[in-house]
């Protein structure tokens, strides 16, 4: 089991290519009656430690457990539910510590450096990285300079993880709508395009988003939540048709029925909370998006695979509308 946090990406075989030696210390007074933090936060620092001390612990290699291309993550000895995360340039989120309530974990901060903004203790994520390792990876690979195919491996992986999902019950997927719904009412959209976003913890049959990002008021009518983010993505709309293709004809139509499943799930979870199922506010997402962000296509055995996000999007919709068609039609 791994931990991820908001814009964490943590490398599959755990060994990472560089260490930034990211440190940063504040003011060694700060003791937990005089911190600005979470009360829940509060409540959990050990007696006798202040927030000095535990960074101190923290901040050595054998507690570092995630490296993105901004931020540097340790697990803090005497700490289970939080983490520490250094950043190496300023947060562009900047969450208030005290702008979620402490009942939802969405990996918010729970405390920040008054001296170094860039140093956040965080809430902790446990569970499993959604879909392939490394999606970003497949979509398009800087070492090789090109997108890369999917693997009959892959695709079996996928498959797994979709028929855990499946099973999971409606409350998991109403916990998980309330959260993207909370995110809507504070101004943030979910990263629902990558599907390394999602975070699933099969043991507590539990779906927790971990990138997200604040909305600008210009941006409001382009950049809103709705259900079909969570069918996106779980479903990894992206990659589905070629993961489908992969597989072999009883798991294909196992998937089609799991999807089903899946999208009959997120959309009565949205009914169930609250949150919007205007599929216009999804499509108007990932097509704003396809203008700056380009998924390159890949090769196929007859043709190509067009992975163009909005061409994904509109073979998307059209496959919840009719899944066996859909798949009928391949």
């Amino acid at each position: 089991m791994i931990s991820f946090n908001v814009g964490v990406k943590i490398p599959v075989n755990g060994v990472f290519s560089k260490n930034y030696g990211v440190s940063f210390h504040g003011n060694s007074s700060l003791k937990s009656d005089d911190i600005n933090c979470t009360d829940q936060f509060k409540s959990s620092i050990p007696e006798g430690y202040s927030i000095n001390d535990l960074i101190d612990l923290a901040q050595k290699p054998k507690n570092q457990i995630g490296m993105g291309a901004n931020s540097v993550v340790y697990n803090i000895p005497l700490l289970d539910d939080y983490v520490l995360k250094v950043l190496n340039k300023d947060d562009p989120n900047n969450i208030n510590i005290k702008e979620f309530p402490s009942s939802v974990n969405l990996g918010q901060p729970v405390w920040q450096n008054p001296d170094n903004l860039r140093m956040l203790i965080l809430k902790k994520i446990n569970g499993n990285e959604h879909s392939i390792p490394n999606w970003s990876n497949t979509i398009w690979d800087n070492e090789i300079y090109s997108p890369r195919s999917v693997t009959k491996e892959q695709a079996k992986l996928y498959f797994s993880q979709i028929s855990d999902i499946a099973l999971f019950p409606q409350s998991s997927y109403d916990s998980f709508a309330a959260d993207t719904k909370l995110l809507s009412d504070k101004g943030y959209k979910l990263d629902s395009i990558n599907p390394n976003n999602l975070i699933v913890d099969n043991k507590k049959k539990q779906l927790h988003v971990i990138d997200y990002f604040k909305v600008k008021p210009k941006e409001s009518d382009i950049y809103q939540n709705s259900y079909l983010d969570l069918s996106a993505i779980i479903l990894d709309f992206t990659l589905l048709p070629e993961f489908y293709d992969n597989l072999d004809k009883d798991d294909q139509k196992e998937l089609v029925k799991n999807i089903k499943i899946i999208n009959e799930k997120t959309h009565q979870a949205a009914l169930n909370t609250g949150l919007s199922t205007d599929e216009d506010r999804f499509k108007t997402y990932i097509r704003t998006t396809s203008r700056w962000f380009t998924a390159h296509s890949v090769n196929k055995e007859n043709g190509m695979y067009f992975r163009y996000y909005d061409v994904r999007l509109d073979d998307f919709i059209k496959m919840l509308k009719n899944p066996d068609k859909w798949a009928n039609e391949r």
